[in-house]
């Protein structure tokens, strides 16, 4: 009972943070008027913002869940979402079904969904979560923190990156993302070509 409340605990102030940060940040917007605005399709979905420079991903290799060795470097060509989740998260729960759609809509024209699960319970937790929510995607499960220590700290999860066909990062969340928030961007960077 008491790690279910302190979990409770550690998701609110995480929503919070984000949400506090996020206001701190317009607020510095406005004042200097030198930030570039969010373009939002979605209220309801969290904001994703607009790569300012151009970066390359830093990348990374791990084993995913089915025994495969993923790296990222290699998907050079393709639209890559990585998602850092976990099964506990509210909101996980929420953008996973517009996840699975998207993958499996625009798999095949070049676009990867890619799951990185920060659950400590590791497969016990994570396999019966993919199979009640139809999950087709590859799956990480960081408990070493290989991609958290490349691609955090994180103000809260879920956090998505989106990562162009040239190995670029070009968008990033914190909370949940919606597909119509994200599909216009996936259907832009996937219009790009190689």
């Amino acid at each position: 009972m008491k790690y279910l409340i302190l979990t409770g605990l550690l998701v609110f102030l995480s929503a919070c943070g984000a949400k506090q940060n996020e206001s701190r940040q317009q607020a510095r917007q406005n004042e200097s008027g030198s930030a570039q605005r969010v373009e939002r399709l979605d209220p309801y979905s969290a904001p994703l913002h607009r790569a300012q420079k151009k970066a390359t991903a830093t990348d990374f290799e791990v084993t995913l869940l089915n025994g495969e060795t993923f790296r990222l470097s290699e998907q050079k060509g393709k639209v890559v979402l990585i998602n850092i989740w976990a099964t506990w998260c509210p909101p996980c729960r929420d953008e996973t079904p517009d996840l699975v759609d998207l993958h499996e809509k625009y798999k095949d024209e070049g676009y990867l969904t890619l799951g990185v699960s920060i659950d400590e319970q590791g497969e016990s937790v994570v396999r019966p979560f993919m199979e009640e929510y139809g999950v087709t995607y590859p799956m990480y499960i960081d408990s070493d923190g290989t991609v958290m220590e490349k691609y955090g700290p994180t103000m809260g999860i879920p956090t998505t990156y989106i990562i162009g066909r040239q190995g670029n990062l070009r968008y990033f969340a914190v909370g949940a993302v919606t597909k119509k928030e994200l599909e216009p961007r996936i259907k832009e960077l996937l219009a790009e070509g190689n």
